[in-house]
């Protein structure tokens, strides 16, 4: 059985989002694809999701088990190796087993790993969301700011640094600045690696002028994301303190076709990751 597993969240669109992939996801690979959130969704009201209630991993887990299924794969819908997908997945994992043992999982990939194909591609992906801005608002010269959610793990941040560098290069011509931002971080100087927060941002050259393009690393809408999102919210009211910064959102990377294409790599690797038993 094969699991698509995010953070998961309290917003009816993140959640029907993550099944929209796992329905495209399925077409794709030929294999039934869940989605498979690990946390929050659960506290969706039925009547936001036609009436259906979603389930977390632990629990579609549990009801696959009950039936005798006993091995499963986890396709994690993440852009880097998180902590929840790291530290919390794991311990829920052999927290699981001890009242339900004798079963195999397959953590496969998270999107972004250290091979230059999987940057490439989603490069290619947020290069394609910019330039749509551009075309759409008639942007001649504009700067770029690549904001995800922030992390407390050095290697999540490193990778969002890494597909921000090769954005840059991919505007190299246009003389493009591109800089990555946070949208949250953890108190503490070891935490520092966040900075700068988009709020932040916006308030220096070059992106405190002129047209400043934002392009949101997120998969669905939620806290941050989408109509509403803190987003938005931070950049109205950098606007109404410079009146000379206008800035444009991208949409989002949840439903860009090439997603799947990285979610197709991430299965057809699967053979290469150890299966777990417990």
């Amino acid at each position: 059985m094969i699991f698509l597993t995010d953070n998961g969240s309290i917003r009816a669109a993140a959640y029907k989002n993550l099944g929209n992939i796992a329905h495209d996801l399925s077409k794709v690979i030929g294999e039934t694809v869940i989605p498979a959130p690990l946390l929050h969704a659960d506290k969706i009201a039925p009547n936001e999701l036609d009436g259906k209630s979603a389930k977390l991993l632990e629990v579609l887990l549990a009801d696959a088990y009950d039936v005798g299924i006993r091995d499963f794969t986890i396709l994690p819908l993440f852009f880097g190796p998180s902590a929840a997908l790291v530290d919390y997945l794991p311990r829920r994992l052999s927290i699981f087993s001890k009242k339900r043992s004798g079963f195999t999982i397959r953590i496969l990939n998270p999107l972004v790993s250290e091979k230059e194909d999987d940057t490439a591609l989603l490069t290619d992906l947020l290069t394609e969301r910019v330039e749509h801005v551009a075309e759409e608002f008639g942007l001649q010269h504009f700067n770029i700011i690549l904001v995800d959610h922030g992390s407390p793990r050095r290697e999540v941040n490193k990778i969002r640094n890494r597909i921000a560098r090769c954005l840059s290069e991919r505007f190299e011509v246009h003389d493009v600045e591109v800089r990555p931002a946070s949208m949250e971080r953890r108190s503490g100087t070891e935490y520092d690696f966040n900075e700068p927060l988009l709020e932040s941002s916006l308030s220096q050259p070059p992106h405190s002028s002129g047209d400043t393009v934002i392009a949101q690393l997120f998969f669905s809408p939620g806290r941050h994301a989408g109509a509403g999102g803190d987003i938005a919210t931070i950049c109205k009211k950098a606007e109404l303190e410079n009146s000379n910064l206008r800035t444009y959102r991208t949409k989002l990377v949840g439903d860009h076709p090439k997603l799947i294409d990285l979610l197709k790599l991430r299965w057809e690797e699967r053979n290469e990751i150890p299966m777990t038993h417990y």
